[in-house]
């Protein structure tokens, strides 16, 4: 993967936070020159009543908070994301995740029930571009096309995936409402034992009780 001169002149002013307006204009240029996103399809200052706010931007089911200093505002941030995330998934009835950035630092949140939750962040270091760039379409779910290389794979797919770690909190929250029933439980224990027959011993399941986390 070769990236292209402009993207890794962009990274590179981000990683400087700029400052709000300009990481809301950089973010909507790496959405169309990197990941092939059409200007209609992004939707800037979306004001939302309920909550007294407007949205930075909105592309696709993710919200885009820009900061100028991502520490300084966290309490802003854990104060407006949940009801924005809330209202999209209200008026839609699809799951959407947030992302909030200073530039800098990146970090996306999904709703488990009322709460906000932190699934991943990370920094950006201009240096190591494509890793970044994988972790952010990872969390985007923009292309319609991507390279089947290691590092794709890893970055869409591995226990340290976007996708991986949302997947994984809506299959524990599905487990809680039907793992009392028999023929559930006996289908586990089914599955359980084809796995050991593949692995030659036991293979840990993975708990879905409310008292353990989900990564």
């Amino acid at each position: 993967m070769t990236v292209k001169r402009a993207t890794l002149d962009l990274l590179q002013h981000l990683a400087g936070q700029p400052g709000h307006d300009e990481v809301k204009s950089a973010f909507q240029q790496l959405l169309i020159q990197e990941f092939g996103a059409e200007l209609g399809e992004l939707e800037f200052e979306r004001r939302i009543p309920e909550v007294h706010g407007r949205l930075d931007a909105l592309i696709g089911r993710t919200i885009f908070e820009a900061k100028k200093n991502l520490d300084r505002e966290w309490g802003d941030v854990l104060r407006k994301m949940p009801d924005y995330l809330a209202d999209r998934e209200r008026d839609t009835g699809q799951k959407f995740v947030g992302i909030a950035s200073d530039g800098l630092k990146w970090v996306v949140f999904e709703r488990s029930g009322d709460a906000l939750v932190k699934v991943k962040e990370t920094a950006l270091d201009p240096e190591k571009a494509e890793p970044f760039l994988a972790w952010l379409d990872g969390a985007l779910a923009l292309k319609t096309s991507l390279l089947p290389d290691p590092l794709t794979v890893r970055a869409e797919l591995g226990q340290d995936s976007v996708a991986y770690r949302l997947a994984r909190g809506m299959l524990a929250a599905l487990w809680e409402k039907v793992k009392d029933e028999p023929a559930v439980a006996l289908k586990r224990q089914l599955w359980a034992q084809l796995l050991k027959l593949v692995y030659g011993k036991d293979v840990k399941t993975i708990s879905c009780s409310s008292s353990t986390p989900f990564w």
